[in-house]
């Protein structure tokens, strides 16, 4: 249930009533950077070998949960052009900063997503002064978020190109249909 704030209430918590899309998009914005700056504090404290390790079934797992616990994706299990639409529909918001999301490819056994500029887990990255390197290293870390929530709709998520590496000015997400499930 959701609790309602009187106008007074509003005010002292320097809560509006109604917030524009470009207002709401900023403090998405700010949450997923805030989330890179977590990753990155326990990739500059924990040493390498071990970071690499949990960070990836850490983060795979959290994959599962957005799947399983939270219902993101929900009725598009082994569907790649349904969970290619839900994270169009949704990313479009929620994790890149600004420029777009769309189908870049469609048929029965895949879909590639393209996401087009950084997103906020670069930039977030590259704010703290990060090399291009960690960067990019990060972004392969996170993306175990990813492959997990695919693979707990049956499917498998292989980023084709991403804005984090060298060469790449957006990211390309391909969605399969699971021919064997990721072991993390």
């Amino acid at each position: 249930m959701v609790k309602e704030y009187s106008k007074d209430q509003n005010e002292a918590y320097n809560k509006k009533e109604t917030y524009t899309y470009e207002e709401v998009r900023a403090m998405v914005e700010s949450c997923m950077e805030d989330r890179a700056r977590y990753l990155a504090f326990f990739y500059k404290v924990m040493p390498k070998e071990l970071f690499d390790l949990y960070a990836k079934k850490a983060l795979y797992a959290y994959g599962e949960y957005k799947a399983n616990g939270l219902g993101f994706g929900k009725g598009h299990e082994g569907d790649p052009a349904g969970l290619a639409q839900f994270l169009v529909d949704v990313n479009g918001v929620a994790n890149t900063l600004a420029v777009g999301n769309k189908i870049l490819e469609k048929n029965e056994e895949y879909t590639t997503v393209r996401m087009e500029g950084k997103c906020a887990l670069v930039q977030g990255w590259e704010k703290m002064g990060l090399s291009p390197e960690e960067v990019g290293y990060l972004c392969d870390i996170a993306s175990y978020g990813d492959f997990g929530h695919a693979n707990a709709l049956g499917l498998t998520g292989t980023w084709l190109c991403a804005s984090a590496h060298a060469g790449c000015d957006y990211c390309d997400f391909k969605i399969e249909k699971m021919k064997e499930k990721m072991i993390v």
